[in-house]
């Protein structure tokens, strides 16, 4: 049945694009039509005006030429389009939910509300050393996030933001590019910070009780 469903939606992919590439076709023609439509008075012809309108003019048609080499490209390639367009939606997607370090601290709270529920000999020490290790550097301030637009990157800096001795602002003393990633300790993406979120996992269970 599932399969079904599939080819059917796989045979319709053509039609699919090709009704958005016509629609897209006649809304840029009607608007082409309307700029055409447009006439300069003989006083205004070879001002500022006029040259702005030419502009306007010209760029619709730039982009009405890419928008019909673009459909016809999806038209004639739905397959690779298909993957394309995928590709693409998740990667908005995962921008709009690439988490803050709003996100981040919330997180952190609700596993430092959940922890503190259980009692000390009940928790995990796993979960109990983590929550203990990222307090201590929220505390010092050396907390900094990345964000590359899809995923995020909490990582450590030497000092705190407001510390102005010379270690902390000398540029040549900066944290390196080449050991970066010994300084990450969170990945940030679709809307968690993930290292965090599996420190949790049983959080109330303490093996060496068992």
């Amino acid at each position: 049945m599932s399969l079904n469903s599939g080819a059917r939606g796989f045979r319709r992919a053509p039609s699919l694009f090709r009704n958005t590439f016509e629609q897209l076709k006649t809304r840029y023609d009607s608007l082409q039509a309307r700029l055409d439509a447009i006439t300069f008075p003989e006083r205004y012809k070879g001002t500022i005006l006029e040259k702005w309108a030419m502009y306007w003019k010209n760029l619709v048609i730039d982009y009405k030429e890419m928008v019909i080499d673009t459909g016809r490209t999806m038209r004639d390639r739905p397959v690779r389009s298909g993957v394309y367009v995928s590709l693409l939606a998740g990667s908005l997607y995962a921008g709009a939910r690439n988490p803050s370090e709003t996100d981040f601290y919330d997180q952190f709270r609700r596993a430092y509300n959940q922890l503190s529920l259980v009692h000390p000999t009940c928790q995990n020490p796993i979960a109990s050393q983590h929550l203990t290790f990222l307090e201590r550097c929220h505390n010092e301030g050396i907390l900094r996030r990345l964000s590359l637009g899809v995923v995020s990157f909490l990582w450590l800096d030497n000092y705190d933001k407001g510390l102005a001795i010379y270690k902390a602002v000398c540029p040549y003393l900066q944290p390196r590019y080449m050991t970066f990633h010994e300084r990450i300790i969170d990945v940030g993406f679709n809307g968690k910070f993930w290292v965090l979120e599996r420190k949790m996992i049983d959080y109330d269970i303490n093996e060496e009780n068992l």
